[in-house]
């Protein structure tokens, strides 16, 4: 049996939830089917929230008993029993099985476990909202954002400079093109009022390439955070995108020389 992981520094889990959305190719009409990103919260995440919430905890116990507990429901599945799982949901054995007759059975089976989750699960994700949503395999992807002077870190600008983006897909084109800096809410998401994003000038951008663009910082910006957006439809020299794909980028600080 696998032993829980040993915590020997905690660490809080931290995601962005995103949508991606893939071309149906077997229907072939113009429609997508998505898949939602995959943020994985750690044992180490757990007990570092629990321990955070709950002050005065030791951590370390608490990870003792998640092991007995952990132990003692390895046992009830040996002996074949259905778990609920601290009414999350029930954790129950199903098995594999094609076969003509009972004589074609095997004695050891063929078990996998199922889950079931409880109604506590559905009213959880029932409240979350997407963060970003993406076009799989075609959308653009911003990596780095950077002063191109070196007057500041990575991950800050400053107003009125020259700025760097890379990544992949980035280049501008199309009438929906365009850069902003969107302000974000307590919750570090975009605000959904576009009339407050502010857009670059078309003329401020100086270098279009896929993997990079070059562009001056508008300096009607107020310092603090913001994600950039970047949307375009371009898809080669002569061709358009049908639909404006979009990039969101990680918090960036904006400052002043």
């Amino acid at each position: 049996m696998a032993a829980i992981e040993n915590i020997s520094t905690l660490e809080n889990s931290s995601s962005v939830l995103s949508i991606s959305l893939h071309e149906n190719r077997f229907t072939k009409d113009g429609t997508y089917y998505a898949t939602v990103s995959r943020n994985k919260a750690s044992f180490k995440n757990i007990l570092s929230e629990i321990a955070e919430d709950n002050k005065g905890m030791d951590p370390f116990m608490l990870q003792f008993a998640a092991i007995l507990i952990q132990k003692k429901i390895l046992k009830m599945l040996e002996q074949g029993k259905a778990v609920n799982l601290l009414d999350i949901g029930t954790l129950y054995i199903a098995m594999k099985c094609n076969v003509k007759g009972k004589s074609d059975v095997s004695e050891s089976g063929n078990f996998y476990i199922k889950f079931t989750p409880t109604s506590l699960v559905n009213e959880a994700i029932s409240k979350l909202s997407v963060d970003k949503i993406v076009y799989a395999g075609s959308s653009p992807e911003i990596l780095q954002i950077s002063d191109l002077k070196g007057s500041a870190q990575d991950g800050t600008l400053i107003k009125g400079n020259p700025a760097k983006i890379k990544g992949s897909q980035l280049k501008l084109g199309g009438g929906n093109s365009g850069l902003y800096f969107a302000p974000v809410d307590s919750d570090e998401k975009v605000v959904s009022n576009e009339s407050l994003w502010i857009r670059v000038d078309d003329k401020s951008v100086f270098r279009n390439m896929p993997s990079e663009l070059n562009f001056f910082v508008p300096a009607e910006l107020e310092n603090g955070r913001y994600r950039i957006v970047l949307r375009s439809s371009y898809l080669s020299k002569n061709v358009n995108r049908k639909n404006t794909v979009e990039a969101v980028s990680n918090l960036i600080s904006i400052t002043e020389q």
